[in-house]
């Protein structure tokens, strides 16, 4: 994993000032061509889009934890469900952690689930540590619809790293600070491209008033069996 250059770290870790933090990433999908991502953060919202003021865009309301997908062909305000994880069981999996140093201020975050790879971080705990924190926080508000989504999964289709990355310990890697790269047990990959900050602009954290407002469904109990594990 190549890292962001130590110069390039220390102008960004300069400017912490309260506004709004405009990050840029590139992902890429299981060997698919990379796209952009922009995540702007500001102390009440996180926004994920395409790096479009006027495109689709995700938005998390920090203080309620209500997670809205707005797609504008369709006029479609959809609400994906703030329900609270219900209590963790004791897992059937032995979760690791393993963090070490990169150089000054970056660590690599390995997350394991039995021995196997869930993710690979390499995590700066200087860089923007409130964007860190926002995309944690937007990890857990996607939990309960992870879970659910989980037990609605085949069992042989089934791996303990979804739960591991997706539903219980959403934060382990971010815990570590603002990724600068990462991959997954699933071939996804992110790399960190540019972060700063800006004026923020309320209108881009704004819910369209007249679209329909559709809520993803809740599958909680179908096709989860009767076993007492996730």
């Amino acid at each position: 994993m190549k890292i962001l250059p130590a110069f390039a770290l220390l102008a960004c870790m300069g400017a912490q000032a309260a506004g709004m933090i405009e990050l840029r990433y590139l992902d890429s999908e299981d060997g698919a061509p990379a796209y952009q991502t922009r995540i702007l953060v500001t102390e009440r919202y996180l926004r994920m889009d395409e790096g479009r003021d006027d495109g689709d865009f995700i938005l998390l309301d920090r203080k309620t934890g209500k997670v809205s997908n707005v797609v504008h062909e369709q006029k479609m305000l959809m609400a994906i469900s703030d329900k609270k994880l219900p209590k963790s069981p004791a897992p059937a999996y032995r979760v690791e952690k393993r963090v070490t140093p990169v150089r000054a201020g970056t660590v690599r975050v390995q997350v394991l689930a039995d021995g196997k790879l869930c993710s690979e971080t390499v995590a700066a705990s200087r860089l923007f540590p409130d964007a860190a924190r926002a995309l944690a926080e937007y990890k857990a508000a996607l939990a309960y619809t992870q879970w659910t989504t989980y037990r609605n999964t085949p069992a042989d289709l089934r791996q303990d790293c979804d739960l591991v990355h997706h539903v219980w310990q959403t934060g382990l890697a971010l815990s570590q600070g603002l990724p600068i790269e990462e991959r997954d047990y699933a071939g996804r990959a992110r790399q960190y491209v540019s972060g700063k900050k800006r004026e923020p602009n309320p209108r881009l954290f704004e819910l369209p008033k007249h679209y329909e407002s559709v809520a993803l469904p809740d599958f909680e109990g179908e096709g989860a069996g009767s076993s007492s594990q996730p």
